[in-house]
């Protein structure tokens, strides 16, 4: 008997759901501490971004592994955590990864000044995404000062976020790579 045809194919091992999946998971688990955060008298109101700098590096670094769904429901967990206007952030990620499908090829043959230029426009951007939205819908602007403190502590952040999530990929490459 000659075993052949589609039920006796060799399955595919090398699947990226699972780091998909995985990356999906730690955003949201980012976007919770980001919510305990908010809990510190020095954060109140205004959380620095762990999600968005996560989000970014993993865009950056490793493209395959980030959906556009992945964008939206990191977004998504951060809107309902901080109560926001629904949707409003997740918007701002899936923008964000469009434009990093657009960028990326040049940060990445830049140094890590130019990485940070990029990352501070994209603070600014989803800020003043949400900003704008939130001004639209309650016909209010709201206090600026905090929303200033949030930007200065996710800037002030970016680089060690950058080198801790840089030092895992390499720790978790070299492992599997002598494995």
């Amino acid at each position: 008997m000659i075993r052949s045809g589609r039920f006796f194919q060799q399955a595919e091992l090398e699947s990226d759901w699972p780091f998909q999946f995985l990356v999906i998971i730690v955003g949201m688990v980012l976007a919770m501490v980001e919510g305990g955060l908010a809990l510190w008298p020095v954060f109140y109101g205004a959380t620095p971004m762990l999600s968005l700098i996560f989000l970014y590096w993993i865009a950056l670094h490793h493209e395959k592994y980030v959906l556009l769904v992945t964008g939206f429901l990191i977004g998504l967990t951060s809107d309902i955590l901080f109560s926001d206007l629904l949707g409003g952030r997740a918007t701002a990620y899936i923008i964000l990864l469009f434009a990093m499908n657009w960028r990326r090829q040049k940060l990445l043959q830049g140094d890590f000044r130019d990485i940070w230029v990029e990352f501070a426009v994209v603070v600014f951007g989803v800020v003043l995404f949400q900003l704008v939205a939130f001004s639209a819908l309650n016909l209010a602007i709201p206090a600026v000062t905090p929303v200033l403190f949030q930007i200065g502590v996710t800037m002030i952040l970016f680089p060690i976020g950058y080198v801790i999530l840089s030092a895992l990929s390499f720790a978790f490459n070299r492992i599997r790579v002598s494995t």
